[in-house]
């Protein structure tokens, strides 16, 4: 298939790597520096500190986006907006595949004339530099339809899934994106806050019962069940643990948050109190106005 990616960060840089491989890709980036960056060196995939391959693509700025077979949008909650408004550019008939962490993008996908499609990302990777991605975790994407048609999206699959990266199908997109919702709000903001890395709150008895906390408000106000949530965060602490986390990341470089549609979606859900994720949304926000300064 011919596939665009757009966004150029640890999940469109590990996304492009390895659909290279059966695939012609195009990654779209913002940054110029980054497109020259990417023409010069390719882009070059690292297991731990192992080299284990570099993936000639071809490179364009978001501004540049042409028609293929399907896109995927790895940008972060931010830059969604931004990023649609290039849409008009494709036919209406071509899929898109939305990869972000919360579930604040819901609102434009049921928007789009195009056929929209989430997916849920549980591998663990860092960008280490605007070419090069560390791949820390070995584990999927799911995909699911939420405008999309299920014909269209198992059809991509088969075309997708590789025993190297694998792509699984979920029937149910708002399960499929409540859950990781969970996980993002748990471990994002925690690590955050506290730099640290993701297996922390894990092997940190304090952070550990501030993640259990966070984890049972969103799960009550999701309507999920509190011990296969908690399950679900602890394994992708696990997988990830030497990971900085999206939120950590961003903080570091002064970047916007994903926190309001992360956190901040789970608190317009309810009007009940939800007094420890309430306190993580309002101290990353704190943060951020900090690091403007």
């Amino acid at each position: 298939m011919e596939i665009g990616v757009i966004g150029g960060g640890s999940i469109g840089l590990l996304l492009t790597s390895y659909l290279a491989d059966k695939h012609k890709i195009t990654l779209y980036v913002n940054r110029k520096a980054q497109q020259k960056q990417i023409e010069l060196n390719a882009i070059r995939l690292l297991k731990g500190s192992v080299k284990e391959k570099t993936a000639e693509v071809s490179t364009r700025r978001i501004t540049e986006l042409q028609q293929k077979d399907c896109i995927f949008v790895c940008v972060k909650q931010p830059e969604i907006e931004q990023v649609i408004s290039h849409f008009a550019k494709i036919n209406k008939a071509t899929p898109l595949i939305f990869l972000q962490n919360g579930m604040g993008h819901i609102k434009y996908l049921e928007e789009l004339p195009n056929p929209s499609y989430v997916g849920v990302v549980s591998h663990g990777a860092h960008r280490e530099n605007d070419y090069t991605v560390n791949h820390l975790g070995q584990g999927e994407i799911t995909l699911s339809s939420v405008t999309g048609d299920e014909k269209q999206l198992r059809s991509m699959l088969n075309q997708l899934n590789d025993n190297h990266f694998p792509f699984a199908h979920a029937n149910n997109w708002n399960v499929l994106l409540k859950n990781k919702l969970i996980i993002n709000a748990v471990i994002n903001p925690l690590t955050a806050l506290f730099d640290v890395p993701n297996g922390s709150i894990i092997t940190n008895n304090h952070l550990h019962f501030l993640a259990k906390m966070i984890c049972n408000e969103a799960a009550a106000v999701l309507q999920l069940d509190q011990k296969i949530a908690w399950e679900k965060v602890l394994t992708t602490a696990t997988i990830t643990r030497e990971n900085i986390s999206s939120m950590r990341a961003d903080l570091i470089h002064k970047r916007p948050t994903e926190i309001e549609a992360i956190s901040g979606y789970i608190l317009h859900q309810t009007n009940e109190e939800l007094p420890y994720t309430s306190f993580a949304y309002h101290a990353i926000l704190a943060l951020e106005q900090k690091k403007e300064k």
